[in-house]
């Protein structure tokens, strides 16, 4: 099995760091989950590595984590009265240090690792992967949304030498991004399941985004053999596969891809398809919850464990045993009221298909309270107004918008003519009237933006009806 332990010496060679209060002969190892920037988590005989951000700066954590039991600390400045038994790594940026160790152990692992990265759907996708490879492998994964500069070299340093592949979650905002996570991870396999209008006020346009996440491809045209996992429904794949020069396999459902799903039903709660091996042989697939922009998550899983030779039909029964991550499209009761939530995330795309996946769903009148999509920049008041037209266009029995731009989804889905359209600045407010307005039997598809934290309006509902 290979060696798990990080020494002093691998360390302040991966760092190219300065060590304080201790000699360099002496025997420490570390274990890679040991290396901890979170002072709530420090056990004793960890190493504190001294992040610093916007609101926050680790160092002021060094005595609290020497209390805690660690053996010392990676930070960038050096001003600490030090305790005999306590050392420090000093570096010129501790964020820096974090990846450049995150790298060396990827590095040590040589297992195939896969990247799934993408507008939508990359926490789902990235779920089931996992989910689907663990019945016939040792797999390890990023936890939650782990997908910045930070949490992927978390992940990766709680993987366990015994795991046979690993799974991450690659997310950015910025052009550059992709490429600095991509050289700590240097995937196998990379993913990239769509491109939209998410992160499109700091970027710019759609096509800034597209570039963003095409930065993993060149490390997988490092080895002929990696492979590109492409939807080949979206309008951005021509794009990716001219850049590509290792093997691509697609996805999709309206054109011929690799991996094509059909006779697709989106009734009573759950997705039921067909993935079409040819004309005679089709396996069956049932997701656990509603709407189309599932089986594209499905299929790109589908498309990734094909790589790893696991059975289609070893496949389908994990697909129908997964449980979707938390306030993403789940499907719950509330009293006599029926609910939709996918409050985790939202974009006008999936705000788009969440609507459209709200009507489908059986009984009820059909609300839509929807909060502010973040990031969109000078599209915001754009974007949230043709918000407000779609949801009135597809038939939805009323609206309620909370946030910044609430007013302009309501001004839109009046244009359109929704009657029943309100817009509020306080949560409080919205579930004072939306209590005054919902009927038993009705459904509710709470949704918005990280930052906005729509699922409270689901715990003051669940609060009321006890």
């Amino acid at each position: 099995m290979m060696k798990s332990f990080f020494s002093l010496h691998e360390l302040l060679e991966v760092t190219q760091g300065r060590l304080i209060n201790l000699s360099e002969k002496k025997r420490i190892l570390l274990s890679p989950s040991q290396i901890c920037t979170d002072t709530r988590k420090i056990k004793k005989g960890d190493l504190f590595l001294a992040l610093k951000g916007e609101r926050f700066d680790g160092e002021d954590f060094v005595d609290e984590a020497y209390r805690k039991g660690a053996i010392g600390a990676i930070v960038n400045n050096f001003c600490f009265s030090l305790p005999s038994d306590f050392f420090l790594i000093r570096v010129n940026d501790t964020l820096k240090a974090l990846q450049s160790i995150a790298k060396f152990y990827r590095q040590k692992l040589s297992i195939p690792l896969i990247g799934v990265t993408g507008s939508n759907g990359k926490t789902t996708v990235k779920e089931l992967i996992a989910h689907i490879l663990s019945t016939c492998y040792q797999v390890g994964k990023s936890k939650g949304n782990f997908n910045n500069q930070i949490g992927l070299p978390l992940s990766i340093l709680q993987f366990l030498p015994e795991y046979q592949i690993g799974v991450l979650e690659l997310g950015m905002n910025q052009p550059g991004e992709i490429k600095i996570l991509s050289k700590i991870a240097q995937p196998n396999v990379g993913v990239i399941t769509n491109i939209h209008h998410s992160h499109i006020g700091m970027m710019g346009t759609i096509e800034k985004i597209a570039r963003a996440k095409a930065e993993m491809i060149p490390f997988l045209n490092r080895n002929e053999d990696n492979y590109l996992v492409l939807n080949e429904d979206d309008p951005w794949t021509g794009f990716f596969r001219k850049m590509a020069t290792c093997r691509i396999i697609t996805f999709g459902i309206n054109k011929k891809a690799n991996f094509r799903a059909g006779n697709i039903n989106d009734e009573g709660g759950r997705i039921r398809f067909n993935l079409l091996i040819s004309e005679k042989e089709k396996i069956p697939f049932n997701f656990p919850s509603p709407g189309i922009f599932n089986v594209y998550n499905v299929l790109a899983a589908i498309a990734v464990c094909s790589i790893f030779k696991v059975p289609f039909s070893t496949m389908s029964k994990a697909v129908k045993g997964f449980s979707p991550p938390p306030l993403h499209y789940q499907i719950e009761k509330c009293g006599e009221y029926n609910i939709f939530n996918d409050s985790y995330n939202a974009n006008p795309e999936s705000m788009r298909s969440a609507l459209s996946t709200l009507m489908r769903l059986n009984g009820g009148r059909k609300i839509a309270i929807l909060g502010d999509m973040l990031e969109l920049g000078e599209y915001s008041f754009s974007l949230h107004q043709d918000l407000g037209k779609f949801a009135a266009s597809v038939g939805v029995n009323a609206i309620f918008a909370y946030g910044r731009f609430a007013s302009a989804v309501a001004s839109g889905a009046e244009k359109a003519g929704l009657k029943d359209s309100f817009c509020f600045e306080s949560k409080e407010a919205l579930f004072d009237r939306l209590l005054s307005y919902i009927k038993s039997g009705d459904w509710l598809l709470v949704k918005g933006s990280r930052k906005t934290k729509m699922e409270d309006l689901i715990s003051m509902l669940k609060a009321f009806v006890g």
